[in-house]
């Protein structure tokens, strides 16, 4: 991995974090692309609908058309004004051909209109305020909150940093935190929750002192600290460790004693609520060797990845490898083509560096595996990854379910560790899919953002 030691002059199990390469840096603001390719399908197959072709002339903010389908389904929205020069199947991130519309920028940047969601008829409607949500655009984990009723008793907000590199969410905290309070306000009265919690990792005293400030001591809302950073991926496995044992027996299940929400759809609500604006726009940040310049900035949806690194001082030409999110968990790209979608919270790029056979390092070439259990020292949910990774490796994949394949939260943990540089994490996302088939990015409970 991009800047990591290997592995035996480690003196950690995790990686460093690399933040001091954007922490201090004002964050910049890409505008207006030349062009922006808005995916209307997140998984093979998906279900969508299109109300606008070819030649037809769009404002930002302006509806596409609908990804997915009810309850999960969410409005797709052009970030950017132009003309629609092209509605056909384009790489998407996610490893497949998404049907996509292209929007070429007529320099303009003019902006749909939207009324602010606070002026409508929404209160007393728990339904109605989702559905205000998902015509925004805004992604929420609609599927659980409609199998509850729309009722959540409690809501988490993961606010720690857990991907090496990637400080998106600090500065959002940093630059928005009353926005965002005011968003988790807002989802709190949607859902009628009665409390919520804010994670935080010690010693983030800037983080700390951000929220203190904008939550201007809301007694439903708490901040915790804790002693690690978590992935998103982890949202039932903190639920469980949020909730007090004497408490967690009086539910029938899990998540029914809290959900799980991103913090940047927490500042969407807020942007819709407010101003009635779509989300088009995300804090993300690009970093590596790739890039002159590693960098947090707001994007537009659907930006291609060439052009988010070319504005940063970066060579596509010359990037040996890409991963939407970070370099732990992110997904790595075969093209520079893919667009950057919802939920991403990063861009990870590595320059190519090309040797002789005899000067590559042995450090980065796969072996068997040395039975070492680093992998199972660093599990946070306690699974054997060498044992899965073997098990999916032989299609023994009954085996891999029976010893808990889906429990993974995807971390990347254990392939950081590895000294044999076993792929596991893509072992261990092969399985997932191989045992379930590809869930979409709206409905899948075991990827709930890209990096983060």
């Amino acid at each position: 991995m991009d800047g990591f030691l290997p592995t035996f002059t480690r003196r950690k199990l995790s990686p460093p974090g690399f933040k001091e390469d954007t922490w201090d840096k004002p964050v910049l603001r890409i505008a207006d692309p030349p062009r922006v390719i808005i995916p209307l399908q997140d998984r093979c197959g998906a279900p969508y609908e299109l109300t606008l072709e070819e030649g037809d002339a769009v404002l930002a903010g302006q509806t596409l058309g609908t990804l997915g389908s009810p309850p999960a389904s969410l409005s797709v929205h052009a970030s950017i004004s132009g003309t629609v020069e092209k509605i056909a199947p384009h790489p998407h991130p996610l490893g497949f051909d998404s049907l996509s519309v292209s929007v070429v920028s007529d320099g303009r940047d003019a902006c749909c209109n939207y009324l602010p969601l606070a002026q409508r008829s929404l209160e007393g409607s728990r339904e109605k305020m989702f559905e205000a949500f998902r015509e925004m655009g805004i992604p929420l984990n609609y599927q659980l909150f409609s199998s509850q009723g729309w009722y959540a008793p409690r809501l988490i907000v993961n606010a720690t940093e857990f991907e090496p590199y990637l400080t998106s969410k600090h500065f959002l905290i940093r630059d928005y935190a009353p926005e965002v309070i005011k968003g988790l306000s807002t989802l709190m009265e949607a859902c009628a929750a009665s409390r919520a919690e804010i994670i935080i990792e010690k010693g983030k005293s800037r983080v700390r002192e951000a929220l203190e400030r904008a939550t201007g001591g809301l007694a439903r809302v708490e901040i915790t600290a804790v002693t690690r950073p978590y992935p998103e991926t982890a949202g039932t496995f903190l639920v469980r460790a949020l909730t007090p044992k004497k408490t967690a027996h009086r539910s029938s299940g899990e998540q029914k004693n809290g959900i799980c929400v991103d913090l940047f759809s927490l500042f969407a609500i807020n942007r819709a609520w407010s101003a009635g604006t779509p989300f088009i726009e995300q804090l993300i940040t690009v970093a590596g060797s790739g890039v002159r310049e590693p960098q947090t900035l707001w994007a537009r949806t659907g930006t291609p990845l060439s052009e988010l690194i070319k504005r940063l001082g970066g060579d596509p030409a010359s990037t040996g490898r890409i991963a939407l999110g970070g370099p732990l968990m992110g997904i790595p790209q075969h093209t520079l083509k893919v667009p950057l979608v919802k939920k991403a919270k990063g861009v990870f790029t590595a320059a190519a560096f090309l040797f002789d056979a005899h000067r590559e390092s042995r450090f980065y070439k796969k072996v068997p595996c040395i039975k070492c259990a680093k992998c199972v020292d660093v599990c946070p949910v306690s699974l054997t990854p060498s044992l899965l990774a073997s098990f999916i490796e032989n299609k023994l994949y009954a085996d891999a379910r029976l010893s808990g394949v889906f429990v993974c939260v995807e971390c990347g943990l254990c392939e950081y560790v590895c000294p044999s540089r076993i792929p596991l994490l893509e072992l261990m996302r092969l399985g997932k899919v191989n045992l379930q088939g590809e869930e979409s990015l709206l409905s899948r409970s075991n990827l709930e953002s890209l990096g983060g």
